[in-house]
């Protein structure tokens, strides 16, 4: 947190995006989604996030009086900018964080951070849907389909914008993070990236696909068959394939 003075207060502003509230969170998935749909240019959006995070709510600082305006602009982008990140059509904010910061949204409890209490069969559903996203013909299908998933939403119920928004952005930043490098378990390093790396055998990106993980995975027993599998913890599962991919690197080295 960072502190500011501001109209003669003293204010704490966040100064990423873990530190955000969900009201915040909120908020800024809105000023997100205009943003990215044309709505509003950067520098509008600069005004709007330095105004609420300020505590104007919707309401701009444009509209206080002359000294109260220069004040906002010599610190809005100091506040602002920590949000921002480079992308392919400039700069951007940053939805990347492993935490979940809407635990619950209207009623619906999503997963915890990391995505620590999901399923394993929910995961491979989410995972399979954000493989094949690129090449949908409708993505926002699909991003409603994992935010059902992962916040147990009802046939019957519409996914709330919000939550179509927000739960394939927190999957897919626990999904890069398990596939691009080493994450903290319970104090330990544990790269599960070897998983993915070619050895000749299956694995879970190949053309086999997860269910064909899955059902090996079912063969073994380990967590009993596939429907039981399915109900496994799904960071158990990944702990059992980094389990069998550590030691058949470990095998093959061991016999140059």
């Amino acid at each position: 947190m960072k502190k500011i003075v501001f109209r003669g207060r003293e204010l704490e502003v966040p100064q990423c995006i873990d530190e955000l509230t969900p009201e915040q969170y909120i908020y800024y998935i809105y000023l997100g989604a205009w943003l990215t749909g044309g709505n509003i240019d950067l520098d509008f959006w600069r005004v709007r996030w330095f105004s609420f995070l300020a505590g104007m709510g919707s309401s701009n600082y444009t509209i206080l009086r002359p000294e109260f305006i220069a004040e906002a602009e010599s610190l809005r982008d100091g506040v602002t900018d920590p949000f921002l990140v480079d992308s392919p059509r400039g700069k951007a904010p940053t939805f990347k964080t492993c935490r979940n910061l809407l635990p619950e949204y209207k009623g619906y409890k999503g997963p915890a951070d990391w995505l620590n209490d999901v399923k394993f069969g929910d995961f491979v559903q989410c995972a399979t849907l954000t493989e094949q996203e690129p090449t949908a013909a409708d993505p926002e299908d699909i991003y409603r389909t994992i935010a059902r998933v992962l916040y147990a939403i009802p046939e019957s119920e519409p996914v709330p914008d919000v939550l179509a928004w927000h739960a394939p952005v927190l999957f897919g930043a626990v999904w890069k993070a398990i596939q691009s490098g080493p994450v903290d378990i319970n104090g330990k390093m544990v790269d599960f990236s070897i998983i993915f790396k070619s050895s000749g055998l299956k694995r879970p990106d190949d053309k086999t696909g997860w269910a064909g993980v899955s059902f090996e995975i079912a063969a073994a027993g380990v967590f009993g068959n596939v429907t039981e599998l399915d109900a496994a913890p799904f960071w158990a599962v990944l702990m059992y394939l980094y389990k069998c991919k550590f030691e058949y690197m470990h095998d093959k080295s061991n016999k140059k």
